[in-house]
This record gives structure tokens, sequence and C-alpha cells, in this order.
């Protein structure tokens, strides 16, 4: 859990002064992103969503991305905690989410992105 809480301060501290990208007064970061998502049930997808990072009490580096188009929680994995390995890869600033599970066919990787678009539900 430590090294992904690392790797969350260095994505956080890239993204950090860019459009749309919030940092609530705890240090909870709420933004838009592109997401990719890999995995061998469903391949490669792609879609833009609201993407929120806990920063703060138990949830500490925990990672909600709603859903939204073909991303949806009863097929895909939207949240993240301390049973996945994030990553931060400073050469486009993704987020890089992996793991492991039957509902997703086995390995699937997430690569989470700003877009610097306003967060939206809609």
């Amino acid at each position: 859990m430590t090294n992904n809480i690392s790797e969350i301060y260095k994505f956080g501290t890239e993204w950090r002064n860019s459009v749309h990208f919030q940092v609530d007064l705890v240090g909870n970061y709420f933004f838009s992103a592109m997401i990719n998502y890999e995995s061998k049930l469903h391949g490669r997808e792609r879609e833009n969503c609201t993407v929120h990072i806990f920063r703060s009490s138990m949830q500490d580096g925990d990672i909600s991305i709603y859903a939204r188009g073909t991303l949806q929680a009863e097929t895909h994995h939207l949240g993240f905690n301390s049973f996945q390995k994030y990553k931060f890869d400073k050469n486009d600033g993704a987020l890089v989410v992996t793991g492991n599970s039957q509902k997703m066919g086995g390995n699937y990787t997430v690569r989470i992105v700003p877009n610097g678009v306003e967060p939206s539900f809609l």
C-alpha cells in the first residue's frame, strides 16, 4: 500500500495545477480523465470518466472511476485499492492500475490520464 500512496503522490504532483484537476481541503483529487482499460475479457476500451482519488482517512489510496459508456460496474472493476498495484508513468502522466481477477478474465490494466475537461456525472 505504501508504494501505491507514493505513486498517487507523484501523479497528483504532476497534475495539481492543471485545468479542472480539483484538490479539496483534505487533499482528495477529483477530475475527468481518459480511461484506457485493457483486459483479456473485453480487450481495449476507452472512455472519458470522472475520477475520485481519496487522499485522507482510512480510504487513502482508494480510486473510484464513475461508470460511463462501456465502462460499467457490472462488467468492469471501477473501484481500486491496496489489492491492485499503482504506478505513475512520467512519460504521459498516467496513473496505471494493474490487477488480476476472474471478472476481467485475468490480468487487466487501467491507464488514467486527466483530460482537462470539467468533471461531470452526465
